[in-house]
């Protein structure tokens, strides 16, 4: 199958292109079920605000995980290895390819089941907002990864900051710069050096040198 390379330049046509495809599909339309039953339950607590912010503030830590231990992970045939690492070493080798760019849709819908147990076992609205906020979260990380393999210019600075470390990650050393929606993880956990002190990997286009 030959490459597919977005070469778009505006947000609108990027966001046309990202509609088409399965991943982005998939979560906006759990995302739409979410916010409809989390409207239709009307009822706000503290409970709500504390499991957002709590959310908010380790998704730095849980992209940086995942983006380790399992975008990363070994090339053993595994489980694991066949639904993310072999997808994103294609991704590493092909970085502009939008075949590997987006979550593996087994994956997401996989994830239903655990979502609908959280839903399920607490019965409560707070629960409800614990998932939208998940999903919400995980639709921002594919937005803002695939926009940067776009030919979109950064037009803000956060924007253009999150630009540079990805690029970084994939043209410098697969070692550092691993978030990709947020660069904070990064920051915590000693992975954001500057460019200067950190040499070309021979290994960035595969990706399958160990940490």
């Amino acid at each position: 199958m030959p490459a597919v390379t977005c070469t778009l330049t505006t947000l609108s046509g990027a966001a046309r292109e990202f509609g088409t495809h399965r991943s982005p599909q998939l979560l906006v339309g759990e995302l739409v079920l979410l916010l409809t039953a989390r409207l239709l339950w009307p009822t706000w607590s503290v409970a709500d605000a504390l499991v957002v912010a709590a959310l908010v503030a380790f998704n730095p830590f849980s992209e940086w995980l995942i983006h380790v231990f399992i975008l990363h992970c070994p090339a053993d045939g595994s489980r694991r290895d066949r639904l993310a690492g072999y997808s994103h070493r294609r991704h590493h080798a092909e970085p502009r390819d939008l075949r590997f760019q987006f979550i593996h849709p087994a994956v997401i819908l996989g994830a239903l089941p655990l979502n609908a147990l959280i839903l399920l076992g607490f019965r409560t609205p707070s629960a409800l907002t614990a998932v939208l906020t998940i999903v919400t979260l995980t639709l921002t990380y594919e937005w803002v990864h695939f926009l940067i393999h776009t030919d979109y210019a950064p037009r803000s600075a956060l924007y253009r900051r999150l630009h540079r470390a990805h690029r970084l990650h994939h043209y410098r050393n697969e070692k550092y710069w691993l978030g990709v929606a947020t660069r904070f993880g990064d920051r915590v956990l000693g992975t954001n050096p500057r460019k200067e002190d950190v040499e070309v990997s021979p290994t960035a286009k595969t990706a399958l040198a160990s940490r």
